[in-house]
């Protein structure tokens, strides 16, 4: 099979259009269906049919395989490409959420330092969910983040570092501060601090508040967890956030939602098995296997 051909014919079906694609790879149409003449012709199907050059592009049995299991192919070629061209590297490229960051990386700089090779890392910070598209991607050898639900593909190694409440702060003398635990109803009325939507506090808020079908009343989006702390501290709002970020944080009550209805964020750290680290790695990955906060 050429591998090119079968990257043109998934992008044809994610971008369900020939012009699109080849306008995607800067080629001409008829190079992209020549390509998918050429997997029909090995495979023995149409793989794509169309009812007119209008219409939809509709999948056969056949072709569907072929895109579900060619994407995870030109993935691992991807990373392949990645891992052979750079294997002489002296460098883990780890992709860490913003909470993950502040929260892990201190004790990994601290324990890549002490066995001599703080250089070798290569951070990059992004929210979570690019973190996983970047490690799914082959962009990166190790992600660290937190998510709303335990992240499970068998072509990760994982760790779940942490499991830890989603919990509202306010001002330490608000009304609320008296209480352990509130329903989730009781947020419907207050006015709220939170990060863009993508990140997983505010996603996590949105997904609580929809239990009772009422959206968070958002005042103000913060650029930062910090900003969104003191902001809360100075008694502008409340917040959503996990629950062990601010544990020795000062001037703030954590009020728990009851147990019923409560969120949990999973911490872990994901590892593309396929990553086979060089001489030069070694060290670090064995670090980043056996990591403990």
């Amino acid at each position: 099979m050429n591998d090119r051909d079968l990257t043109y014919f998934c992008k044809l079906i994610e971008l369900g259009s020939y012009t699109k694609t080849a306008i995607f790879f800067e080629v001409t149409q008829p190079t992209i269906s020549a390509a998918v003449k050429r997997l029909s012709k090995q495979y023995h199907d149409p793989l794509i049919t169309q009812k007119n050059r209008k219409s939809k592009l509709e999948l056969t049995a056949a072709g569907t395989i072929l895109y579900q299991k060619g994407q995870r192919v030109i993935t691992t070629l991807a990373s392949l490409d990645y891992d052979v061209q750079h294997a002489n590297d002296k460098k883990i490229r780890i992709a860490f959420s913003g909470i993950a960051g502040g929260f892990y990386m201190p004790d990994i700089v601290v324990q890549f330092y002490q066995a001599g090779i703080a250089g070798m890392l290569d951070p990059t910070f992004i929210r979570s969910s690019s973190a996983l598209k970047a490690l799914s991607d082959g962009k990166v050898d190790v992600a660290i983040y937190s998510w709303n639900i335990p992240f499970n593909d068998p072509q990760y190694y994982l760790r779940t570092l942490e499991v830890t409440d989603f919990v509202l702060i306010v001002k330490a003398d608000d009304p609320l501060a008296q209480f352990d635990n509130i329903r989730v109803d009781e947020l419907r009325h207050l006015n709220f601090i939170a990060r863009d939507r993508q990140y997983s506090t505010t996603e996590a808020l949105f997904q609580t508040c929809h239990q009772e079908d009422f959206q968070p009343n958002i005042i103000y989006t913060a650029s930062t967890l910090e900003l969104m702390i003191s902001l809360v501290k100075r008694g502008m709002g409340a917040a959503y956030i996990l629950e062990s970020r601010v544990k020795a944080v000062s001037g703030i009550a954590i009020v728990h939602i009851q147990k019923s209805q409560r969120m949990y964020s999973y911490s872990q750290l994901a590892m593309r098995k396929s990553f086979i680290p060089n001489k030069y790695q070694r060290k670090g990955i064995d670090i980043l296997r056996h990591f403990k906060s």
